[in-house]
C-alpha cells in the first residue's frame, strides 16, 4: 500500500514538471521519504512530543510515524512544486566565520574544493562547530549568540567557527522528521569534518562540536561516523529528549562519540534529556526549568543552554560558572550537591582535562547569568 501510494505522489507530482525533471525528482523524493519508511519503532512508550504550535501531544514512536506517513507526503509535494527547478537537491550547507569574516559567513562545500581553497579557514586555529536544533538555522537568533561569542571570545583565540545549517532537514513542522534526520545530518557533519582534516591537516584534538536540542544528536552522530579519527569534544546543549532513549546510546549522543562529552541540562523532562549522558554533566539550577523563565520551554528554558555557553565563550577565563559536585543523579533531583569540584566551571573548554561526573550550579536570571562563588551563599 505504501508503495502505491508514493508512486501515486510521484505521478501526481509529474503534473507540475518537465519529464526530464521528473526522473531526478523520483530520487530526491525517495531519499527524503525513505528516513520515514525505513524507521524502525522500538516500543509503544508514550512521549509528550512537541508541536509546531508550541504545544505537546502524547503519542507513541507509531503514531509519531504513522501520522508523517499520511501528512508528510504532501508537504513534499507543495515542496517539489515550488522549489524543484530552483534548488534540485536539499543539502546540509556549512558556513565559516574567522575574525577576517566575522559578518559575512563563507560556505565550505565538499563538492566543491574552490570553496576551502579561497576561505578564510586555518588548520593551526581551534576549529569549533555549531549545530542548530529544530526549526533553527544559519541565521537564528541563538546560532548568531554562539558566533558572536567565538568571535569576540575572552581567551583571545582566534577560530574557525563553523554552522552546519541543516535546516533543508529540521526546518520542518514535524518534530519526529526532523528527529530522523538527525543522523543523516551528522554524516554530512562527520564528511566535513574528515575532509577538513585530509585537505589542510585540521587536527581533531582542537576540534570541538557543539549542538542544541536536535542538534545535540547530530553531534553525537557526527561523533559516531568520521572516520579519520575521534573528536576531542562534543558539548550537547539541552540535548533532545522526546523519541530519543537513554537505553539506546547508538541512536542519541553518547559518551563514546567524542574523547570528552559533556551534557548541559536546562529543561530536562521537557525538551531536553534529564539523565547525564556525558563525562560530566551539568545541571544549572537543577537541570529542569531556569530563573525568569517560567513556563516557556521552546523560547527559555531550552534555548538557555546556548546563552550560557555563548557567555562562558565570550567571558573566557572569567567564566563565571562555578559548580559543586553530586554525589549521584539522585542529589540532583533534591538539589542537594555540596562536593568540591576542583574549580570546575560549566563550558570551561578545558573541561576535557578533568571533568567528570556529575555538577550543579545556579546562575542569575538575567545577564550576566554566571555568578561565580556566590551561588554558594544563596
Amino acid at each position: 500500500m505504501k508503495t502505491v501510494f508514493i508512486l501515486l505522489t510521484l505521478f501526481l507530482v509529474a503534473f507540475a514538471l518537465d519529464k526530464n525533471d521528473f526522473y531526478t525528482l523520483e530520487v530526491v523524493l525517495k531519499e527524503d521519504l525513505s528516513d520515514v519508511f525505513k524507521a524502525e519503532v522500538e516500543d509503544d512508550q508514550k512521549w509528550l512530543v512537541p508541536q509546531f504550535d508550541g504545544s505537546f501531544e502524547w503519542m507513541t514512536e507509531q503514531e509519531a510515524k504513522d501520522r508523517t506517513i499520511k501528512t508528510e507526503i504532501i508537504e513534499e509535494i507543495k515542496w517539489a512544486r515550488e522549489n524543484f527547478k530552483y534548488n534540485k537537491r536539499k543539502k546540509v550547507q556549512f558556513f565559516l566565520y574567522t575574525q577576517k569574516n566575522p559578518v559575512k559567513w563563507q560556505e565550505l562545500d565538499i563538492d566543491s574544493p574552490e570553496t576551502l581553497e579561497r576561505s578564510h579557514f586555518n588548520a593551526s586555529h581551534p576549529t569549533r562547530i555549531f549545530s542548530h536544533g529544530w526549526l533553527g538555522g544559519a541565521k537564528s537568533g541563538q546560532t548568531v549568540e554562539i558566533v558572536d561569542s567565538h568571535l569576540s571570545n575572552g581567551r583571545k583565540e582566534n577560530y574557525n567557527m563553523i554552522v552546519v545549517d541543516w535546516s533543508c532537514w529540521a526546518m520542518t513542522a514535524n518534530y519526529y522528521l526532523a528527529r530522523l534526520r538527525t543522523r543523516r545530518a551528522g554524516k554530512r557533519t562527520a564528511e566535513l569534518i574528515d575532509w577538513l582534516h585530509e585537505k589542510t591537516g585540521m587536527p581533531f584534538e582542537t576540534t570541538y562540536v557543539y549542538g542544541h536540542s536536535l542538534g545535540a544528536h547530530v553531534a553525537g552522530f557526527t561523533g559516531k561516523q568520521v572516520t579519520k579519527g575521534k573528536i576531542k569534544t562534543i558539548i550537547g546543549l539541552d540535548s533532545a529528549m522526546p523519541l530519543f532513549r537513554l537505553k539506546n546510546p547508538q541512536n542519541r549522543l553518547a559518551d563514546t562519540d567524542a574523547e570528552y562529552v559533556e551534557s548541559m541540562h536546562t529543561n530536562g523532562q521537557v525538551l531536553g534529556f534529564y539523565n547525564p549522558i556525558g563525562h560530566a554533566a551539568f545541571y544549572p539550577n537543577g537541570g529542569r526549568s531556569q530563573p525568569t523563565c517560567g513556563f516557556s520551554p521552546f523560547d527559555c528554558a531550552h534555548g538557555r543552554a546556548i546563552t550560557y555557553l555563548a557567555e562562558a565563550i565570550a567571558r573566557g577565563v572569567d567564566n563565571g560558572f562555578d559548580t559543586v559536585t553530586c554525589n549521584n543523579f539522585t542529589d540532583v533531583k533534591v538539589r542537594h550537591c555540596e562536593g568540591d569540584s576542583g574549580g570546575i566551571r560549566m563550558a570551561d573548554p578545558e573541561n576535557y582535562k578533568k571533568a567528570r561526573g556529575i555538577y550543579f550550579l545556579k546562575t542569575d536570571g538575567k545577564s550576566p547569568f554566571g555568578i561565580g562563588t556566590d551561588y554558594l551563599k544563596r
